[in-house]
């Protein structure tokens, strides 16, 4: 028997470079390759930046709400991340679950907001030493902690995947541990499966040659796809903490061992 099925999350974020109609194609992709859920983001430019900077890559609230829509009708998990509590307001109607990004873990008003709902959070921790990460968990209370390097792509020399254990020995009792990979490629999550993450985030573009702050950290359908089925099948060899002999076994040890147990 394997372990607990990882939960599979396609970050669309801001790939569908401000275009309704390409992140469509993103949940589609998603739903195809075997994904959870597809994770969006909710934003303000102006409010989050102070300028414009990123204005070309917002989603209008009704455009949120078609996503929404489009994903209930083809039978993938809406998800989106808001960066401030008018988008909490906004979305709590729409979501399941919480994404909260890495850069957001001091914006305290916006957890509180979150929290409030009653919703399960899922919590990046890029950027994150342990008292910061203390104080969101504290604003939280018991969230999903996503281990993740802020840097897109991530060298694969700051990926530090053992900092899921340093996660786990703090927090494990009362908060599930994850990862959240900005890795080119799939050889890094795949590993951190088999290191026990309980949610994987894997950014998804439709072309990685686009232009746009997070394409080159991403991977196409296809690979996406190939992502999830390995996942499956690591899940399946995992198993469990024990050294018992296996019935593939048995025939083998009849030869070898006869009768003696």
């Amino acid at each position: 028997m394997g372990r607990a099925v990882t939960f599979v999350i396609a970050e669309a974020g801001v790939n569908h470079n401000g275009d309704v109609g390409q992140a469509v194609l993103l949940a589609n992709a998603a739903k195809e390759a075997g994904a959870d859920a597809v994770k969006f983001q909710m934003f303000n430019s102006l409010r989050l930046w102070g300028d414009d900077r990123i204005a070309h890559l917002e989603l209008s609230s009704w455009e949120m709400i078609d996503l929404y829509q489009h994903c209930k009708a083809i039978g993938i998990e809406f998800m989106a991340t808001p960066f401030g509590v008018p988008e909490v307001a906004f979305l709590r109607p729409l979501v399941k679950r919480w994404k909260v990004a890495s850069g957001c873990l001091t914006r305290f008003d916006m957890l509180s907001a979150v929290r409030a709902t009653g919703l399960p959070v899922i919590m990046s921790t890029g950027m994150a030493d342990m008292d910061r990460i203390q104080a969101a968990v504290d604003a939280l209370g018991a969230p999903t902690l996503l281990h993740c390097t802020s840097a897109y792509p991530c060298p694969t020399s700051e990926v530090n995947l053992s900092a899921m254990d340093a996660l786990r020995a703090r927090w494990g009792a009362s908060c599930a541990v994850g990862y959240s990979d900005h890795t080119a490629g799939i050889v890094i999550a795949l590993a951190a499966v088999a290191r026990g993450a309980t949610v994987l985030e894997k950014h998804l573009t439709m072309d990685r040659a686009q232009e746009g702050p997070d394409h080159k950290a991403s991977i196409e359908p296809n690979d996406f796809r190939i992502m999830v089925e390995a996942i499956r099948t690591i899940e399946q060899a995992i198993g469990r903490p024990e050294k018992r002999r296996q019935e593939s076994e048995a025939a083998n040890e009849r030869a070898w061992y006869g009768d003696q147990r």
